[in-house]
């Protein structure tokens, strides 16, 4: 069983049909296990309220994929005890806090970071970071 972190961007795709949703479903045919930092519902409720504000979604929508994030079997970690980690990761590829807590839980859980931001993926290629990360296209 492979063990992916994954991202809010790869979340949402589960409950919004749109480029890549059907890569990020094959994370929920079981044979992975998914982790996450504790940021994962907060920041997939951003991308949703954000297609709500253009929208794309009514706050129903919202309110069901809100729920329905929560039902999908993710181990959450903390925030707080990847920090340290994190900021380093921030500081040393120029991206963001965001992008540095996903990676420390990939590199200290020793697993990929699954996103479907092809700019995270591509920018960490050639980096001591690429064996930690994997485009939501290559998913198996």
């Amino acid at each position: 069983m492979a063990r992916f972190v994954v991202e809010s961007t790869v979340a949402m795709k589960w409950f919004v049909p749109e480029n890549h949703s059907s890569d990020a479903a094959r994370l929920l045919e079981g044979r992975h296990e998914l982790l996450a930092n504790d940021l994962l519902l907060p920041e997939t409720s951003d991308i949703i309220s954000r297609k709500a504000l253009l929208g794309e979604l009514t706050l129903k929508d919202c309110r069901e994929i809100v729920t329905a994030v929560q039902s999908v079997p993710v181990s959450i970690y903390p925030s707080k005890d990847l920090l340290e980690g994190a900021l380093e990761i921030t500081v040393a590829m120029d991206r963001t806090l965001s992008d540095g807590l996903n990676l420390a839980l990939a590199v200290q859980q020793d697993c990929r970071l699954v996103t479907a931001r092809k700019s995270l993926h591509d920018s960490l290629q050639g980096t001591p970071f690429s064996v930690h990360v994997k485009w939501v296209g290559d998913v198996r």
